[in-house]
């Protein structure tokens, strides 16, 4: 009887383990995501300790991302070089190179990085960049991007050049479906941080899928909020879906719940005072901050098309 139940125990244990989801310790939504949002801000307004500071805190915290428009051990890595620390640079550029595939072109051209040339190390990560990314590629499933990459392309086709009305509910449904099975199978929404799904320049097929997410009526998304606000927690997900599913939702009426959309004021927004409480909760940063880049980028576009004679 003893044995049995050992045995038993034994199966249990694991069947629990195989069944355990991935990142499951880990909760992105308040040990990360603010964290790196206000890290960002720093960097980008040149404060290079607070925002190293605020992104070791992530980092202790959860394991690294590589958001997309974020790439954390990038700003890392600048951040590094601007304190000083030259070798944690190196170490942050070998590490997106092995587990993000980071091309090695786009850390030689920034000249944040250039006063590393000179560094052995520096020498021998560009020597063992091509092998990095080769190891990279073979981690990544290629008929799930061509998949991913279809799904977006049918996506686009009913909606570009006239809205066939049509033609998006079978498109949709269809899609609805295969991302259900996706889903499931990588527990994970696909996006470039995850290795499965691979970045934007493993092959000519692009994976990014983010758009689907506005594509999801009132009814499937019932099906999909618990799904996503999980994925996100788990930082399996891009951490803006859930408030794109939502808002998306919402655009019939006007009013929304969580300020996605860049040209909507206080007065469309349900419940304004308590925005950033119910943006955080989802994993989204506060408006001010989403405000902030936006405006940021704009300022750097016009300063481009100036000294380019635009």
């Amino acid at each position: 009887m003893k044995i049995k139940f050992l045995f038993f125990l034994l199966i249990s244990v694991v069947g629990f383990s195989q069944n355990k989801k991935i990142n499951e310790e880990y909760d992105y939504i308040n040990n990360y995501y603010q964290f790196v949002y206000q890290a960002r801000y720093e960097y980008l307004n040149k404060n290079y300790q607070k925002a190293y500071d605020l992104l070791k805190i992530a980092e202790k915290n959860c394991p690294l991302l590589n958001q997309m428009g974020i790439y954390e051990p990038t700003i890392l890595a600048a951040c590094a070089v601007k304190l000083g620390k030259q070798k944690e640079a190196l170490n942050y550029i070998e590490f997106t190179l092995k587990e993000f595939g980071t091309k090695f072109s786009y850390i030689e051209n920034d000249s944040v990085f250039h006063e590393l040339k000179t560094y052995k190390r520096w020498k021998k990560i560009k020597n063992n960049a091509e092998k990095y990314f080769k190891n990279y590629s073979n981690k990544v499933d290629f008929q799930l991007r061509k998949e991913l990459n279809f799904m977006s392309i049918e996506d686009q086709r009913v909606r570009v050049d006239g809205f066939d009305a049509e033609g998006a509910k079978i498109v949709d449904s269809v899609n609805n479906e295969k991302l259900k099975k996706i889903v499931a199978n990588c527990d994970c929404y696909p996006n470039y941080s995850i290795n499965l799904v691979g970045n934007y320049d493993v092959d000519e097929f692009d994976p990014e899928i983010s758009v689907l997410v506005m594509h999801i009526n009132s009814e499937r998304a019932e099906y999909w909020k618990p799904i996503f606000l999980d994925l996100i927690r788990r930082g399996r997900a891009p951490a803006s879906i859930y408030g794109d599913l939502i808002d998306s939702n919402l655009r019939i009426n006007g009013v929304f719940d969580y300020g996605i959309y860049q040209n909507v004021g206080p007065d469309r927004i349900n419940d304004y005072e308590n925005l950033d409480k119910r943006r955080i909760a989802v994993g989204l940063p506060t408006r001010a901050y989403q405000d902030f880049v936006y405006e940021y980028w704009q300022r750097e576009y016009r300063k481009y098309k100036k000294q380019n004679g635009n």
